[in-house]
């Protein structure tokens, strides 16, 4: 493990779109919207968003191959520009040891799904697929 990584979990890949809602401290809407997922730990993920994520707390959302929801909860610990109408937002999940494992195994079993998939069938059936599963 490199010296300069203060992580104590591994990142691994999981691009996907997820869809997100911050919230203020009273728990209510403040902005929601779909957020790509770039990266997923036992700790937390990293969000892309065409817009800064501000609030107290963000609810993801994805739903799995299994076509089940699945949600958590989590905060975000910062939200960097790093280009014009780009943002990274990282966020530690909050809730039980299950909860946060069936999120990150599920997020990652869709994006190895969506990868295998697109390695079968052409680009152009691939972003069909990707569409219309977020229908």
């Amino acid at each position: 493990m490199d010296s300069d990584n203060k992580r104590k979990h591994a990142r691994v890949e999981a691009v996907d779109f997820i869809s997100q809602e911050s919230m203020d401290e009273e728990g209510q809407c403040i902005s929601q919207g779909m957020a790509k997922a770039l990266d997923v730990s036992r700790a937390g993920l990293k969000l892309e968003t065409p817009y800064p994520i501000e609030g107290y707390l963000i609810s993801l959302a994805i739903v799995d191959i299994d076509e089940e929801l699945i949600e958590i909860i989590g905060e975000p610990l910062y939200c960097r520009q790093i280009g014009p109408g780009v943002y990274h937002t990282g966020m530690q999940f909050i809730g039980s040891e299950k909860e946060i494992s069936e999120f990150t195994v599920g997020l990652v079993r869709l994006h190895n799904h969506r990868k295998q998939t697109c390695v079968e069938v052409s680009p152009e059936e691939c972003q069909q697929e990707a569409h219309s599963n977020r229908a």
